[in-house]
């Protein structure tokens, strides 16, 4: 997963947080990745750390996740980003989120925060585990009033 946005021009400092919320198999929270947690899961899920402007060219916080090492508790995964800062994500300029396949580079679904809402966190997308053990990706985009990776726990266990 990528979040990127640009730098405030004035005012305060802009700060998007992107997110991974790991369920199980009744949609109870196992935990999730953020800044403040920047590995869970044994390190299957891990954080590149916290931008705090969005300085800086391209993704501005990275999470990868290795599905191979996600324990088979976890059977679903929400992928969050929140504006913690409190901007609405039409405030930011050049907002994005997307997720990539790692092993080809391809982008697999982005979203323009820019232009979507007025809010301060959306469900990106959301991973489940398949009885096959095949993971099924669906792109989301469900906004919701939230600063917080916290705040996002309960939405985004009824979006599964």
């Amino acid at each position: 997963m990528g979040l990127g946005w640009e730098p405030a021009f004035r005012g305060k400092d802009i700060d998007l947080d992107a997110s991974v919320i790991a369920y199980g198999a009744q949609r109870e929270h196992i935990d999730s990745c953020y800044f403040g947690k920047l590995s869970i899961l044994n390190g299957a899920i891990k954080h590149s750390g916290d931008n705090l402007t969005g300085e800086g060219g391209g993704d501005d916080e990275v999470i990868v996740v290795d599905l191979g090492r996600i324990p088979q508790e976890v059977t679903g995964l929400v992928f969050t980003v929140n504006s913690f800062s409190g901007q609405k994500f039409t405030e930011v300029a050049k907002a994005y989120c997307r997720l990539l396949d790692a092993a080809t580079g391809e982008e697999l679904v982005r979203f323009d925060l820019t232009g979507a809402e007025a809010q301060t966190g959306v469900m990106m997308a959301k991973l489940v585990r398949q009885f096959s053990g095949e993971w099924d990706m669906t792109a989301m985009g469900n906004f919701v009033k939230s600063r917080t990776v916290r705040g996002m726990v309960k939405p985004a266990a009824q979006a599964l």
